[in-house]
């Protein structure tokens, strides 16, 4: 069976040098990275998983103060971005979940501080105060549970410091963007310490509305976070975690990346609303009437007790989170009227989010040949979302929902040494789920269906699924510094509720199907040369059955109504690699990159795209010619937002002046990726071609690390590319927007830090 995954080739250079707790290596030498990404302490180059490990001088030295820059530096992310965080698609291994229902988890869980995040927009926030993330690829279901299908990002903070300590760092940005964040650490007594840490951040933004003046993408936030540590006993420590954070901006801006003479959006002239905006790939101009409003407030509080019991840690993890959004966004993108509205049709959509957690487990701690986690995991959490579209016109629309979900697990794992050399890897997790929900439409159209086929009064639904997932997996130390492994991993994302505007008494009666997954997996790791070079070798290949997918339909009335599908079944196989070395005390390099062949395998009757007009590519499902439904086989093609290859290559370069109290160094960092298609049913227009990003910095620091300043740039060659390509709405077939990121222009900035 492990024949698929060496066949399937994905390279993924994972190499970015980073590490948790990480330990002095001989002099000049790699580091000793260890990781907690399974749930204890484990040597990276120990554990049969794909892993990308990020350390808090990795994430300073490159800039990383958002979630989204993590697909700069993690091969095989990649992060598709919609005009709200809430549309945002996390993709490892070219699978993700792109919907805007709040009854379908993602496929990619966030973890914080072992504290699973129920909404995927909650990701999107400012990274701060971060002690490491680890990107961990394929199906992580056994320790981390449904909604890790097709892997994991794990988040942890810092960890108050044994004595008095305290940081204050600030950077400032050619394009506007001004940060500081500041914090204090320490004991408060013999056996207690604290952390407080808090940033605020006031962005202008990087898309000019002409209609406006003001710049879209803007973004004002500001947070604290405290955690407090005491060790009640000597085998008895409680640790109690407590955040709040709130930004106040505007939407995602989507630009015109093309369009055909005479496109009208509604019947108003495309052309005469763009004026002197050129559209294209560098259009970083918009004119509509509405620059939107995304106005977010998250508030998190957890604790954690760890008890020693001699030969096993008995752990308990008890989390609340809330987190609520309040969206508005202009539809059409015009300043001009629409269906007799001076202001256009304006779309709102609060959500509102929460969450409750409860995990508990027996952790192994004693010597011996066997090792083992034995847990047990509770969740409860539900969404409210209301939706207003309108004034007036046929894409008048208001709602109001409900989500529910509630989630009861058991999992264990274990490590048994066969030999002395020889060790098995295995785990399973038993999960019961059940969800729920409630819909009602709140506009009433001219011309009622019967039966209440819209929900005019509360349409509800409940439904539940029992799964169990598991891994297996056989080590083989060949030398010293050498493993070799091979895997087999199931992985399990739970039904939903397609919640949109054209929710249906029969949608809320069948939820969509769960999406269930089997993955092979081969690795080699190894350190070598005086432990001056890693090189990690993984080959993989997943098959996903009943793969959850949202795609856009375009109704009669021009609309957009979009639909969760279950696609039939989906293969993603490729190889990954890693090389870090460190030829000399002064340089490192690290290379890391992911081919990937990513693609639909079976999905005979999916919707045609907008475009498509001819047999034998769309057909009529019945054969009875023009005016019935159409479908499209799309066996065969790849998966959206799914590059076949990327790469990240980085060096650094340390400048000794052993005259002076300071030390230079000096940074780059190149990504490129291949072409992508954003849209599920292939439209030939909404596609990304490839494109590489160089970064780079030189700067200062105390040899003890006291202080640093250091200058950069991003996007040095001011190469622009989209994170997201799309139709306008209300538009013809060929017309095609763009959602352009902060980072796909070229800025200046300078970093300072100070630590005491």
């Amino acid at each position: 069976m492990f024949r698929k995954a060496y066949l399937g080739a994905s390279i993924s250079l994972l190499a970015i040098t980073s590490a948790v707790q990480a330990q002095e290596a001989p002099e000049g030498g790699l580091e000793e990275i260890v990781v907690t990404a399974q749930k204890r302490e484990q040597n990276l180059q120990q554990v049969p998983v794909s892993v990308t490990a990020l350390s808090a001088e990795a994430i300073a030295n490159k800039g990383i103060t958002q979630f989204e820059n993590l697909a700069q530096v993690a091969p095989g992310l990649t992060i598709t971005q919609g005009t709200q965080r809430t549309g945002n698609s996390i993709n490892l291994r070219g699978i993700g979940t792109s919907v805007f229902s709040i009854g379908v988890e993602p496929a990619v869980s966030v973890v914080v501080d072992d504290v699973p995040i129920l909404n995927q927009g909650q990701a999107f926030s400012t990274l701060t105060d971060i002690e490491r993330i680890e990107v961990l690829r394929g199906p992580q279901g056994t320790l981390f549970g449904k909604n890790a299908s097709a892997g994991v990002v794990n988040i942890v903070t810092r960890t108050p410091t044994e004595t008095f300590s305290g940081r204050i760092a600030a950077s400032a940005t050619t394009d506007e963007e001004y940060r500081v964040e500041a914090g204090i650490s320490g004991p408060l007594g013999e056996n207690v310490g604290f952390r407080i840490n808090g940033f605020y951040s006031d962005f202008r933004g990087y898309v000019k509305n002409l209609a406006t003046g003001n710049y879209l993408g803007a973004d004002e936030s500001w947070g604290i976070r405290g955690k407090l540590v005491a060790d009640l006993s000597d085998s008895v420590k409680v640790t109690i975690s407590a955040e709040h954070s709130e930004t106040d901006g505007n939407s995602t801006p989507r630009t015109v990346l093309s369009f055909a003479p005479g496109a009208t959006v509604f019947g108003a002239s495309l052309a005469t609303n763009l004026g002197t905006i050129k559209a294209g790939p560098g259009n970083y101009l918009l004119n509509q009437n509405y620059d939107g409003v995304a106005k977010g407030e998250s508030t998190n509080v957890s604790g954690r007790i760890s008890i020693d019991l001699g030969s096993v840690d008995l752990i308990s993890i008890t989390s609340y989170q809330k987190w609520g959004l309040d969206t508005q966004d202009d539809v059409e993108q015009l300043n001009l009227p629409v269906f007799g509205s001076a202001t256009g049709l304006v779309q709102s959509s609060p959500y509102d989010t929460k969450n409750v957690t409860q995990e508990l487990r027996l952790v192994s701690t004693a010597p011996g040949p066997f090792q083992y986690i034995l847990g047990a995991f509770f969740s409860s959490g539900e969404t409210d979302r209301s939706f207003d579209r309108g004034p007036s016109g046929p894409l008048l629309s208001k709602w109001v929902s409900n989500a529910g979900t509630k989630t009861c697990a058991a999992f264990a794992q274990g490590t048994y040494d066969l030999a002395a050399t020889t060790h098995l890897d295995a785990g399973i997790r038993y999960n019961h789920e059940k969800i729920d929900v409630s819909f009602q439409r709140l506009n009433v159209p001219a011309t009622q269906p019967a039966n209440n086929a819209i929900c005019l009064a509360v349409c509800t639904g409940n439904a539940s699924d029992d799964a169990i997932t598991g891994k297996i997996a056989l080590r083989q130390d060949v030398a010293e510094r050498v493993m070799v492994y091979a895997s087999f991993a199931t992985g399990y994302k739970g039904q939903g509720y397609d919640v949109s505007s054209g929710f249906t008494p029969a949608r809320a009666a069948n939820p969509v199907k769960p999406e269930t997954s089997h993955t092979y997996e081969i690795g080699f790791k190894s350190r070598f040369l005086d432990n001056r070079v890693q090189f990690n070798l993984t080959g993989f290949w997943t098959d996903y059955k009943n793969f959850q997918s949202q795609s856009a339909v375009v109704q009669p009335d021009q609309s957009i109504q979009f639909q969760l599908n279950n696609v039939g079944k989906l293969r993603t196989r490729g190889i990954e690699l890693e090389l870090q070395t460190k030829p000399t005390r002064e340089l490192s390099f690290d290379l890391a990159g992911t081919w990937m062949d990513a693609i639909i395998t079976e999905y005979p009757l999916a919707n045609c795209n907008t475009i498509q007009t001819t047999d034998p590519i769309c057909f009529d499902i019945d054969g009875s010619g023009p005016g019935t439904a159409r479908a499209q086989n799309l066996a065969g093609k790849r998966l959206p937002n799914a590059p076949k290859f990327m790469f990240n290559a980085s060096a650094m370069y340390d400048i000794f002046m052993d005259s002076m109290p300071f030390d230079g160094f000096v940074t780059l960092d190149y990504r490129y990726q291949s072409r992508v298609n954003f849209d599920l049913f292939q439209n030939p227009l909404y596609f990304q071609k490839a494109y590489g990003v160089l970064n780079g910095s030189i700067g200062v620091r105390q040899r003890d690390d006291q202080y640093r300043v250091t200058l950069f740039v991003n996007n040095l060659f001011d190469k622009n590319f989209a994170s997201n390509v799309g139709g306008l709405v209300g538009g013809p077939a060929t017309a095609v927007n763009q959602v352009l990121s902060r980072n796909s222009r070229r800025y200046f900035g300078i970093r300072a830090n100070y630590n005491f």
